[in-house]
């Protein structure tokens, strides 16, 4: 490089100027940096076979040296892993002992739960035997209740007998006192509040008897006999009505009158008995009775019990079986006896109800 610069500035002169020689210090300047290149191009060959040997020299622990930084490297990064994968497997044991101990738990409680199936399929078993059993107690008892219920009404049929007048062909008469159906024009008023006092006593026991409640309730009084009227929401407090007319209001009485037949429908309806004529008092009410002690609508009554299903106690089953085998007998006579009358009765006065409608 020095010595193109010098043969740069040492180069033809123009020929406006005179051309100048190289001196002698030039010259050797000149020696001089051509013998520095020399020797550095010498020492750089000597660095360069110097370098080769010592690499030459070296290559075996430089590879070696190379393999360890990435085997270290590897052996950190495989640390790392084994640290992750312990923490795993560390949450994993901890997991797995959960698991096992959820395993052992449920394993317990599958085991309760067996034996509390067992116990309640025995106990199941053992309900379904006194379910089968407190049927036919039941059945027993509805049948009894309806053979008592068959004895009671046809007592009060003896003491209260209601038996056709020979006047009219569809009249009859209440402990011999005759009863108009529901028209009392020309009729003696205390004849017909005596009779009226006859039928609300004998309509009360049917619905005590038959467990019926009655939506007007009465009060017998023979004569002065009432019935009220809690439903009707436009009669105030005046509510209470005569089944007589003797000081009484004449529409207060037919009103009576009226709810007294309600009553009587509403005991036929409970025993699956129709009303044809509402205003016939006492033929719906002798109708009633002989359909009760004849056992027509004591059937209906019984698949209404035997319905539903009912739980009675052991002590009251096992009790009510003794009563039951007592009782049988006596009852199955006195049933068989009633029956026979009373089917002839309400075959007759069925029949006379009929023609006296139609």
């Amino acid at each position: 490089m020095v010595v193109g610069q010098q043969s740069k500035q040492y180069r033809a002169p123009s020929p406006q100027t005179a051309k100048r020689s190289y001196t002698y210090d030039a010259l050797m300047r000149l020696n001089n940096i051509d013998n520095c290149l020399i020797d550095m191009q010498r020492s750089r060959d000597d660095v360069i076979s110097n370098i080769g040997q010592i690499l030459e020299r070296e290559k075996n622990k430089l590879v070696l040296k190379r393999e360890k930084s990435s085997r270290l490297l590897h052996l950190s990064r495989y640390h790392a892993e084994i640290a992750d994968q312990s923490k795993a497997l560390e949450e994993d044991r901890r997991r797995i002992i959960t698991l096992r101990e959820n395993i052992r738990s449920r394993r317990v409680a599958m085991e309760e739960a067996r034996e509390r199936h067992q116990t309640g399929k025995e106990y199941l078993e053992e309900s379904l035997k006194i379910l089968e059993r407190d049927r036919k107690t039941l059945s027993m008892t509805t049948s009894k209740i309806c053979t008592c219920q068959k004895e009671l009404v046809a007592d009060l049929l003896n003491i209260f007998p209601i038996e056709p007048t020979h006047t009219d062909t569809f009249s009859f008469k209440i402990l011999g006192v005759p009863l108009p159906n529901s028209v009392f024009t020309g009729c003696d008023d205390e004849q017909v509040a005596t009779a009226l006092g006859f039928t609300c006593h004998l309509i009360n026991m049917l619905a005590y008897y038959l467990g019926v409640p009655l939506r007007f309730p009465m009060t017998p009084m023979s004569s002065r006999s009432s019935i009220r009227d809690p439903i009707t929401a436009s009669l105030g407090d005046s509510r209470q009505f005569p089944l007589y007319v003797k000081g009484a209001d004449r529409y207060r009485f037919e009103y009576a009158v009226f709810l007294l037949n309600k009553n009587i429908e509403q005991l036929m309806n409970s025993q699956g008995i129709s009303v044809i004529d509402l205003r016939h008092t006492l033929p719906n009410l002798k109708y009633l009775i002989l359909s009760l002690v004849s056992g027509q609508s004591s059937s209906s009554h019984q698949r209404k019990l035997t319905s539903h299903n009912y739980t009675i106690p052991h002590t009251i089953a096992s009790t009510s079986n003794i009563l039951f085998e007592e009782e049988e007998g006596e009852v199955s006579k006195s049933s068989n006896t009633s029956n026979k009358n009373t089917n002839e009765s309400l075959q007759k006065t069925s029949r006379g109800f009929k023609v006296g409608v139609t």
